[in-house]
């Protein structure tokens, strides 16, 4: 079996972000700066912390965010077609800056995990991808602290590679 194609992480955005994105661009407010916080409102019913995963994997696909004539291509059968829109993202290059807590990190509700500071018009591409990347590897981590701790030091051996898809076992790995 010929191995998954791998997506573009340009293409792992909502067409919200992309809304957004041709609004700034209409009325100007594309190349604010602005500060983006990835936060968590609250806890599953029980938890009391949860534990940061998915930076690292976050960080490594930034370089990669790109929208060349494969991405365009795409939006465009989506039915992406603002010509403004379009040629800004032909050109996207992410100038920001990330920062914030480390892989392993407990957090708790309203404890900003990820801050991102750039132009709106950069920053707003990133929320789909910075999300859904923070939110599958933090849970798969804080689930296994929790295995761990009610080990109390007997061997954890976790098998659930076994029932999803297979993205998504190698990110939980």
């Amino acid at each position: 079996m010929p191995p998954t194609p791998q997506l573009s992480p340009a293409l792992l955005t909502d067409r919200y972000e992309l809304t957004m994105l041709a609004a700034a661009l209409a009325d100007g407010t594309a190349e604010r700066e602005c500060v983006f916080e990835v936060f968590a409102r609250r806890l599953p019913h029980g938890r009391r912390y949860g534990v940061l995963a998915g930076t690292g994997r976050l960080l490594e696909l930034l370089p990669d965010f790109r929208f060349g004539d494969a991405e365009l291509d795409a939006l465009r059968r989506q039915g992406v077609d603002d010509p403004r829109l379009l040629e800004h993202l032909a050109h996207f290059r992410f100038t920001g800056d990330v920062d914030g807590y480390a892989e392993g990190d407990l957090y708790f509700p309203g404890s900003p995990v990820l801050t991102v500071r750039a132009p709106f018009g950069q920053a707003v591409l990133l929320e789909t991808l910075a999300l859904s990347i923070l939110n599958h590897d933090s849970a798969i981590a804080s689930a296994g602290a929790r295995m761990v701790g009610a080990a109390c030091g007997r061997p954890c051996i976790e098998m659930g590679s076994r029932r999803t898809h297979e993205e998504a076992a190698v990110a939980a790995a």
